[in-house]
């Protein structure tokens, strides 16, 4: 009898053994599991540290320094006591990145409670495969980290996690499967403050089987495979990245679990993934202005309205046969009263700005002769102020006189003020100027040629000897 009874007590603690173990197996890791966002900028976000309020009309702000990085042309959002309150367009920041200026005026006020934020949105992609065969009615759970308890809005970034910003669990999350033809049901969950946002599949269809390739794009409405695996066909930015809550140049890292279970909610497999978001490399790159100014002499027979000169349209006159100009020198060889008698230099400008540039002439005075005091009359007359007279033919009557005509391929010259098929001379002064060209636009690569005319006609009466002059150009670019 007594052996009786030690035998029964042994099975009834072999049998309470077995159960215990049971409870206790483990869940198997997701393999290959893997989490991914389509941008990695962290959500600059910052209470204002301006005057208090910040009226309307305002053309900048400035926030307190919590290591957010406001950039150039970045969407912003004021939201006053966490709700929305307008949109701003950020021009430029400051160089200590705490002054943000906009592109136009505020048109709400603001107070100390107010927070400037950027949400970044981005579509997250997680992509595991299953140890264990997910069967119908199982579930995929995907869960974020918690939300502080100041997380309100899920439209406005937070610091502890992504803010799920409208996610709609039936149209912008996706699930495909390599293996089988499972769909999933989604439900969201944990968006208030102070919960942890979740999403659920519900399972449905089919069994996922061990060894297939899950991936689930969050943020995405239509989606794919193909033998190079899972893709998100029409991307849905939605969730927003959190604040930065390290240092500038370090990633916040957030993780996020992955878990699958069966029809009881028992979990089958599970994986602790990491998402880490960082601050924008600002990249800065300066290019100074360039601007050259080139005079070239010009060969003697050049004749000026042709291709590579002034152009068909201009009047048909050559440089004289006997001297070619240089950079420096124009010598117009004999000049008569029968006929006018012609020089040119060629005059090259570039830049890389896109304003523009002038060219303007003055000069020692008339075409002298210093002996005896003679000159060549100006073909436009006395000089009374800059570019006045205006420019005029050279007279054939037995005056003569001399003068500059700028002409040039590319309409850069005013032809209405210094003629083409008939040219306008004109001859500066010490005191006054004659503009050669002024014009606003961008140059092409190879710079704009401008070619100023020198035209003289020696009056009946002219003293013989040599007449000179001395001729200043003078280019300038608009920066």
């Amino acid at each position: 009898m007594r052996k009786v009874v030690s035998l029964v007590v042994i099975l009834m603690v072999l049998t309470l053994v077995s159960s215990l173990g049971a409870k206790k197996a483990q869940a198997l890791s997701l393999i290959n599991a893997s989490a991914s966002a389509t941008t990695s900028r962290n959500s600059p976000s910052s209470p204002l540290n301006s005057p208090d309020p910040l009226n309307i009309g305002s053309s900048n702000v400035t926030v307190f320094n919590n290591v957010s990085t406001f950039l150039s042309s970045d969407s912003a959002k004021f939201f006053n006591n966490g709700s929305f309150s307008e949109n701003v367009t950020v021009a430029t920041t400051s160089a200590d990145k705490l002054t943000a200026f906009f592109t136009a005026p505020t048109l709400v006020k603001h107070d100390k409670a107010s927070v400037l934020a950027v949400p970044i949105t981005a579509m997250h992609t997680f992509a595991f495969t299953p140890q264990t065969a997910i069967p119908i009615g199982g579930k995929i759970i995907i869960a974020y980290p918690a939300l502080a308890a100041g997380d309100t809005n899920q439209a406005s970034p937070s610091a502890s996690s992504y803010t799920f910003n409208g996610l709609s669990n039936t149209t912008d999350i996706q699930m495909k499967t390599s293996l089988g033809a499972a769909t999933c049901s989604w439900a969201i969950t944990g968006t208030s403050a102070g919960s942890t946002p979740t999403l659920t599949c519900t399972t449905a269809t089919a069994t996922i089987p061990a060894g297939a390739t899950i991936w689930v794009f969050v943020g995405c409405t239509a989606a794919t495979t193909s033998g190079a695996g899972g893709s998100c066909t029409t991307q849905k930015p939605l969730l927003i990245n959190p604040t930065n809550s390290t240092t500038r140049g370090t990633a916040t890292i957030k993780s996020v679990t992955v878990s699958t279970q069966d029809g009881s909610s028992n979990i089958l497999d599970q994986a602790t993934l990491k998402l880490g978001s960082i601050e924008s490399v600002f990249v800065v790159a300066h290019v100074d202005p360039t601007f050259t100014f080139v005079i070239d002499g010009v060969a003697a027979s050049t004749s000026m309205n042709q291709v590579g000169t002034c152009g068909a349209s201009y009047a048909n006159i050559s440089t004289n046969a006997s001297f070619a100009s240089t950079p420096t020198e124009v010598n117009m060889g004999t000049i008569t009263a029968a006929g006018n008698t012609y020089a040119a230099q060629k005059m090259t400008v570039t830049s890389n700005t896109a304003s523009g540039y002038s060219i303007t002439a003055t000069s020692s005075g008339f075409l002298l002769n210093p002996p005896n005091g003679s000159y060549i009359v100006n073909a436009q007359g006395n000089v009374t102020a800059n570019n006045t007279p205006a420019p005029a033919v050279i007279s054939t009557g037995g005056g003569g006189g001399y003068g500059i005509n700028p002409c040039d391929a590319s309409s850069r010259v005013n032809t209405t003020f210094w003629g083409q098929a008939t040219p306008n001379f004109a001859n500066p002064s010490p005191q006054f100027y004659y503009t050669l060209v002024n014009y606003n636009g961008s140059l092409p690569q190879s710079g704009d040629v401008i070619y100023s005319v020198y035209g003289a006609r020696a009056g009946n009466t002219t003293p013989p000897g040599d007449y000179w002059q001395v001729l200043t150009y003078t280019a300038s670019v608009t920066f």
